[in-house]
């Protein structure tokens, strides 16, 4: 009994082999580099979500530390508060009592904290188109409802709201000026 037996590969199998190969390759290329994009993906969303909880907290901390200290001019009295759709002015406590504080925005959609009349910066954020709005009455109004400028009144609004594009508003209800009897 004789038996042929071939030591190697054909070179069929060779290819079919081959083929095999380079298939299974780009299957776990383009898997590593799905990977990879949405990992960056994630990053990014948690790296802007990070931002918004630090932004959060911080305009809670500043509004909720606010002042409502009275000022005179030849109008009568008001309180040291004013805002608009591009940022916020207030007193709050400082290192040598009340200091004048400001939140506001600039041409490229980011916020700035600042202390002091110097405006001292205490923190930036990119954030992306944003706006301010206050609810309240105005001297004036019967009704309170949502302002796009806050100046001049004789109280705080009831609440202040950071509208942020693409993220829920943060909405703070700052300390309210009760007047002396």
């Amino acid at each position: 009994m004789k038996y042929n037996f071939q030591d190697g590969f054909t070179l069929l199998e060779l290819l079919i082999s081959l083929s095999i190969l380079s298939l299974l390759s780009i299957l776990v290329i383009n898997g590593i580099n799905t990977g990879v994009v949405g990992s960056h993906k994630i990053s990014k969303k948690m790296e802007s979500i990070e931002t918004l909880q630090s932004l959060d907290r911080l305009f809670r901390k500043q509004l909720g530390a606010l002042i409502p200290i009275e000022h005179s001019d030849d109008d009568g009295s008001k309180i040291y508060f004013s805002g608009d759709t591009n940022g916020i002015t207030f007193l709050a406590p400082g290192e040598n009592g009340p200091q004048r504080y400001a939140i506001l925005s600039d041409k490229e959609n980011m916020i700035r904290f600042s202390q002091g009349v110097l405006q001292k910066t205490l923190n930036t954020y990119q954030i992306g188109p944003h706006h301010f709005s206050f609810f309240g009455t105005l001297s004036g109004d019967q009704k309170a409802r949502w302002h796009q400028k806050w100046k001049d009144q004789t109280n705080t609004p009831k609440l202040v709201r950071l509208t942020i594009n693409n993220a829920f508003p943060i909405t703070v209800k700052p300390p309210r000026h009760i007047e002396a009897r």
